[in-house]
């Protein structure tokens, strides 16, 4: 019985991937790194996102990074979009009276330029945006809306994802629209695995709860 959703934004709700590893390429060549193919980005890339780049340019500060790729990243928003079964998702939650939480580490500028573009926001009943480890922030979130574990389910297409919904003792959904392929999702053991977003959605059609 899940009444609340924690969702990723990057590759759950969103389609960026691309744009994404094209503005990690340009900062991965700033620094003087070889670029990464799609396949070598899914199958290395990791959050905490300072844990992708220690290993890589040990020597370069976070802020650093972080600057450089906002930089850059702006000239690809116009290759971003909704994933497909994204609204339709969102629908399905207002009309049970869901509660949708946003947890992301993208920043606040992208979160808010990209949710008024594609018009999403009165969908969103919380978002916490620019997280650096979703492991740690559950908690907060979870305690901080008064949610019930047992009625929470943790949505992602990351490890990173998987890992946070289980530090917060609560349902996990790994998703295959995003950044990790479904060997790393499944070796995380999530309660569940679906294709996209409308597979969940049917799931949860199933096992609904009538809101009052």
């Amino acid at each position: 019985m899940v009444r609340n959703v924690i969702l990723d934004w990057s590759g759950t709700l969103v389609d960026d991937l691309v744009p994404v590893v094209k503005t990690t390429n340009h900062v991965l060549t700033s620094c003087g790194l070889a670029v990464m193919t799609l396949h070598e980005f899914r199958e290395q890339f990791c959050l905490p996102i300072r844990k992708f780049y220690e290993g890589r340019v040990p020597h370069v500060a976070q802020a650093k990074l972080e600057e450089i790729f906002l930089m850059e990243y702006p000239k690809h928003h116009a290759e971003i979009t909704l994933l497909p079964h994204t609204l339709d998702f969102l629908r399905f939650c207002a009309a049970r009276h869901m509660g949708v939480y946003i947890a992301s580490t993208a920043d606040a500028h992208t979160y808010e330029t990209q949710t008024a573009r594609f018009g999403i926001g009165r969908y969103i009943t919380k978002p916490y945006i620019g997280i650096e480890d979703k492991t740690s922030k559950i908690h907060h979130i979870l305690d901080e809306n008064h949610l019930d574990r047992d009625e929470t389910m943790f949505v992602g297409d990351m490890k990173h994802d998987i890992e946070a919904g289980k530090a917060g003792g609560i349902h996990t959904c790994a998703v295959l629209t995003g950044y990790n392929p479904l060997d790393k999702l499944r070796a995380m053991n999530p309660d569940l695995i679906c294709n996209h977003l409308g597979e969940l959605q049917e799931f949860l059609a199933r096992h609904e709860v009538v809101h009052g």
